[in-house]
């Protein structure tokens, strides 16, 4: 089904949305917010928002929450379907007004999509104050999952993803980038119970693949399959990064 009537894009949109209470509650622990009116002059940027919906969670807390997108019409359907304030369309570097401007900015899986991810950290750094904090996730690889799935986890899609990273990569990507490493989450779930179904479940699978495969095909076939073959999962890492003053 087309993207504009649902599709892929819509059944991905949901999932992402039942993340977003759990990643909120994150972004409220790195405010030290107690209450709404500790909150009132903290100020949040999400980059890639979308339609706006991780603003729209944010904004219940009290917190100033502003959002841009490079889609236009993902941000007019935000403002226009569902009442998001605070939401703009255009590319980062052009909003001169908001340099230095917010104490903490989220990317949830968009790093991965920037030709740069170091002018995209560069960006991120300028308009968060000195100390401010970076949070966002994106696919992992170099993990077991990538290292023994018969075949390439979901997160090798280009042209939608340009660039997938080790964990040891984005750490050293971020301290380039003049970030602090505060917390690293290499299987970031919404609950305690999902996080440890998947963790099972996806070991299971690419393990129990594996050996079947190699079995079944040989050696040299079985290489080419993992070069060539798509597997439907893959772990997400979530960073949270201080901008060094």
């Amino acid at each position: 089904m087309p993207t504009d009537k649902g599709g892929v894009f819509s059944d991905y949109e949901s999932r992402t949305r039942a993340d977003f209470p759990a990643k909120a509650n994150i972004v409220l622990r790195l405010l030290d917010g107690k209450g709404k009116l500790d909150l009132i002059n903290k100020r949040v940027l999400d980059i890639g928002c979308g339609k706006g919906f991780f603003v729209q969670e944010l904004s219940k807390y009290g917190i100033k929450v502003e959002g841009i997108d490079l889609s236009a019409r993902a941000v007019l359907t935000g403002e226009k379907e569902y009442g998001i304030l605070g939401l703009r369309s255009g590319r980062l570097e052009d909003q001169y007004d908001w340099h230095e401007q917010f104490d903490i900015v989220t990317a949830w899986a968009t790093i991965e999509h920037f030709p740069s991810p170091s002018v995209f950290l560069n960006l991120v750094g300028q308009v968060l104050k000195p100390g401010g904090k970076l949070i966002f996730d994106t696919g992992l690889a170099g993990d077991f999952l990538d290292r023994n799935a018969p075949g390439l986890i979901q997160w090798y899609d280009p042209p939608q993803h340009l660039f997938i990273f080790s964990r040891i990569g984005l750490e050293l990507l971020l301290n380039k980038s003049k970030f602090s490493v505060l917390s690293c989450d290499t299987n970031f779930e919404r609950t305690q119970a999902r996080r440890l179904v998947k963790w099972f479940r996806n070991r299971f699978l690419a393990a129990t693949a594996a050996c079947l495969f190699r079995t079944a095909l040989g050696r040299s076939q079985y290489k080419r399959m993992r070069m060539e073959s798509k597997m439907p999962f893959g772990s997400l890492i979530m960073m949270v990064a201080r901008r060094n003053a």
